[in-house]
């Protein structure tokens, strides 16, 4: 990953030439847009892995998100994406409901790999999942918003992704432990989130 790093910095800043690698990511043909969303992209996942890896299960939530759930949006928004959204009319129904359907499922799929292996606290599927399609619809709904020009996604969906995370996954772990909604409530307004 810090060769690709490296690689989209040289050739976005014209220190090295690759035709190939800026035709293929980016969307203009521009170079310097691999010192945008490209670079941003490898450096959240580099991050991720170095602070969450095998160690928090928002890291991977993150990661599926990114890769799964962003990069399904745009294979089907371009394929079948021709009802835009009403807020967006750079992103469709099509894209925004693969977004939140790959990402839910890699992060499961995750999630219960993981889980498996050993890394994660495990919890029954039936407590996890409400509080995964809280975390993967936030990333969606903050993918499919008109801020991509001043606020790139491959920052925002993660940024979310992570925070959220952090709030609702101790409330999946309180349910798995047979606590009730509303311990779970007392428990979230012991957060300091204001």
């Amino acid at each position: 990953m810090g060769i690709v790093c490296c690689w989209l910095l040289l050739v976005g800043c014209g220190v090295v030439s690759d035709p190939g690698l800026v035709h293929s990511v980016s969307r203009a043909g521009d170079r310097s847009e691999l010192l945008k969303g490209p670079l941003y992209y490898v450096i959240v996942l580099i991050s991720i892995t170095i602070l969450f890896w095998r160690q928090n299960p928002a890291g991977t939530i993150a990661v599926s998100m990114m890769c799964g759930g962003d990069g399904f949006a745009d294979i089907i928004g371009r394929r079948f994406g021709s009802v835009k959204l009403p807020w967006n009319s750079s992103k469709s129904w099509a894209g925004t409901a693969a977004m939140f359907l790959a990402g839910m499922v890699m992060a499961s799929g995750f999630f219960g790999l993981f889980c498996g292996m050993g890394y994660f606290e495990c919890f029954h599927l039936q407590y996890v999942l409400p509080y995964l399609a809280v975390v993967c619809g936030a990333c969606t709904v903050v993918e499919s918003l008109p801020i991509n020009h001043w606020f790139d996604d491959n920052l925002s969906v993660p940024l979310v992704a992570i925070g959220v995370s952090m709030v609702v996954l101790p409330l999946a772990a309180a349910a798995s432990a047979g606590c009730s909604l509303e311990q779970q409530q007392q428990f979230l307004q012991m957060l300091p989130l204001s």
